[in-house]
């Protein structure tokens, strides 16, 4: 399948789940990435703020700042198509509406992108050999090419995990898929 069809077909599967079992699965995910060696071992992890039918990570950003995590959120830097990692310390520190109508922190936060030890990137669809449909914006592409992070997981919906994707030359692969069923070690 083409990555267009894909980005398609996981934004409709996604957007059918009824509130009731989105909820049941986004906590069935949060479970598993907290108790997963990924979240365990980390001190500074950068993930994004969903939006829409995303897994829901406020409240996954929430419990990593209650055990001490440091906790980094990208600001997207108008007219560069770049991003930064900055630090929020609260669900109070995304207060700024940014790119894309999602809450941001503001430019003036600390900047961690030298520090993370985890990112969780955003995505659509996922395989077991780590590749994975974005939303076709390039910004994780981007900064992960500036910042050599080793660890890089997703969390999804099984569903989201599909056979192949189709890759070009600029995407970054993830070594773990964290999903409400499993948690996949990609070596």
């Amino acid at each position: 399948m083409k990555k267009e069809d894909l980005r398609l077909y996981i934004k409709k599967k996604r957007n059918s789940l009824k509130s009731n079992d989105k909820k049941i699965l986004d906590n069935k995910i949060k479970i598993n990435f907290i108790e997963s060696e990924y979240f365990k071992k980390s001190k500074v992890i950068f993930i994004y703020v969903n939006m829409d039918s995303e897994i829901d990570t406020l409240a996954i950003i929430k419990e990593a700042l209650r055990v001490g995590k440091k906790v980094a959120v990208p600001k997207v830097l108008p007219g560069v198509r770049e991003m930064k990692a900055l630090e929020i310390k609260s669900l109070l520190d995304l207060n700024e509406s940014g790119a894309f109508g999602i809450l941001e922190p503001n430019i003036n936060n600390i900047d961690l992108s030298n520090e993370i030890d985890l990112v969780i990137l955003p995505g659509l669809a996922f395989d077991r050999d780590g590749n994975r449909v974005g939303y076709g914006g390039g910004f994780y592409d981007t900064f992960l090419d500036k910042h050599h992070i080793e660890n890089r997981i997703a969390l999804c919906y099984d569903f989201q995990v599909v056979e192949e994707i189709e890759i070009e030359d600029f995407d970054k692969v993830i070594n773990g898929i964290i999903t409400n069923k499993t948690i996949i070690n990609i070596v």
